[in-house]
């Protein structure tokens, strides 16, 4: 494989978010299958991308890159090419070869459901925090690259199917900021029971209450809806875009380090409450484009 095909395809893993590691040959003594700086990816599912020499080596490479990628941990490795050593793998070669295992895991992903005010200065705050974005709107204006160039991805698509546009585990917050408080239903309807590390829904007291009983009485398990963050973000009396999203990225990243709260109760706001607790954010409301409810998921222009 050409140098320029590896790394192109590296780069796309990396914008994807995907965990791999990269294998490199670092040094070899004896006869060896291949040269040092031979560099090979191995995915998640245990496929490669080029080799580091085939045979018995490169079994043992990508058996110690998979349990290095479940354990976050790069290093050396040393593989003897001999039939008769101490860790020996049986092979005719008779040299050896040390590889250095390089992990890329699993990156943080924030994906925002609205590309309105709040969710562009979300994405914005997000990859200044070396999260990966991911943006999805129902308006296909709303998702344009002049409009989103910060995001990794921007997709114009119904809020609705957010696990069919974005593959979410883990590694994935969702923030649900969108246009309508019907999207906003929909795309928690399809998040709840997800296993994102992260939910939160923007909105008053009233809409959210509303919509955590209709989700319920459809038949929402009451410990998912638990876990959600409505109302959502640090209180810090924000009014502002900005000062909104700034109060929601305070709480992501407080919960990635262990210092986030549990999700709060929903209960009526006090007049004062800021901004992204009571959910009006009266100057910037954006207004619903026509057909949005009916229209198809389309991708943006960045997939």
């Amino acid at each position: 494989m050409r140098p320029a095909e590896f790394y192109d395809r590296l780069a796309v893993l990396a914008r994807e978010g995907a965990p791999f590691v990269v294998a490199t040959v670092t040094g070899t003594s004896g006869s060896s299958p291949r040269k040092v700086g031979a560099k090979m990816l191995i995915l998640q599912d245990g496929t490669t991308v080029d080799t580091v020499g085939g045979g018995v080596l490169e079994k043992e490479v990508i058996g110690d890159a998979l349990r290095a990628l479940r354990d976050g941990t790069s290093g050396e490795r040393r593989y003897e090419l001999r039939r008769q050593a101490e860790h020996g793998l049986d092979a005719l070669c008779g040299g050896e070869a040390t590889v250095f295992l390089d992990v890329y895991g699993r990156q943080r992903t924030l994906l925002i459901a609205g590309a309105g005010h709040v969710g562009t200065a979300l994405a914005t705050f997000a990859k200044l925090l070396d999260y990966r974005v991911v943006v999805v709107d129902p308006r296909q204006e709303m998702v344009a690259e002049k409009r989103l160039p910060m995001a990794d991805d921007a997709i114009c698509g119904d809020p609705s199917m957010l696990p069919e546009l974005v593959p979410i585990d883990e590694s994935v917050r969702v923030v649900v900021v969108t246009h309508d408080h019907r999207h906003d239903g929909e795309a928690l309807r399809a998040v709840v029971g997800s296993p994102a590390a992260y939910v939160g829904m923007m909105g008053s007291a009233a809409k959210i209450k509303t919509i955590f009983g209709q989700l319920l009485d459809d038949g929402v398990d009451p410990a998912a809806l638990g876990r959600v963050h409505a109302p959502i973000g640090i209180d810090i009396g924000a009014q502002t875009p900005a000062e909104l999203a700034l109060s929601i990225m305070a709480e992501i990243v407080a919960g990635d380090y262990g210092r986030g709260t549990p999700p709060p109760e929903p209960a009526p706001a006090a007049p004062e409450t800021q901004a992204v607790r009571s959910g009006e954010d009266r100057t910037h409301r954006e207004p619903q484009a026509a057909g949005d409810a009916s229209r198809p998921p389309r991708r943006g222009g960045r997939r």
